[in-house]
């Protein structure tokens, strides 16, 4: 069927952007499991039951990845034809010596005061903003190569905010 060859954008009716609109993507969603969930098609033949069950399975697939930033950058990436080793590191020592830095607060955290702590994470957020808008640039500049380094950034940064917040509640 015509719709498991669509793109996640083309079947969700939007367009190839970083930044989407997710209430859109939610009422898409919902429309789309009601045509094709597979308790519709609980009388139908074996043949269109399967066929259901393969619709419905690439829908919740597309409602994840394009719901998820980095896994809605990393599908503009796929789609663009755009492939890299993902254990080939990024060539940035500035960045190299900035996550050293993140990991060593992180380690000391048991010492750092609640202002101190808050004014970090109000920083690693802003980097997480600024790192979407240079991904952003980067898409509408076509350049796939620097929208694949900034995503290795932002995964760090997501990552280091996560590691903060469980550290934290840890404490």
């Amino acid at each position: 069927m015509d719709i498991l060859k669509k793109n996640y954008f083309d079947l969700f009716g939007i367009e190839v952007e970083i930044e989407i609109n997710i209430s859109s993507l939610n009422k898409k969603y919902s429309y789309l499991q009601q045509q094709f969930h597979p308790d519709k098609y609980a009388n139908s033949s074996n043949h269109e039951k399967l066929l259901a069950l393969q619709i419905s399975s690439y829908i919740n697939d597309g409602y994840k990845t394009l719901g998820d930033l980095i896994k809605r950058i990393e599908y503009i990436l796929k789609i663009n034809n755009f492939y890299k080793d993902e254990a080939e590191t990024l060539k940035d020592n500035n960045f190299l010596l900035e996550q050293i830095e993140y990991n060593e607060f992180i380690d000391d955290l048991k010492n750092k005061s609640d202002e101190e702590i808050d004014l970090y994470r109000k920083n690693i957020l802003k980097k997480v903003s600024s790192t979407i808008n240079h991904i952003t640039e980067a898409f509408d500049n076509k350049s796939l190569e620097e929208m694949w380094n900034y995503l290795a950034k932002l995964r760090f940064y997501i990552k280091h905010v996560n590691e903060l917040n469980d550290t934290i509640n840890k404490i």
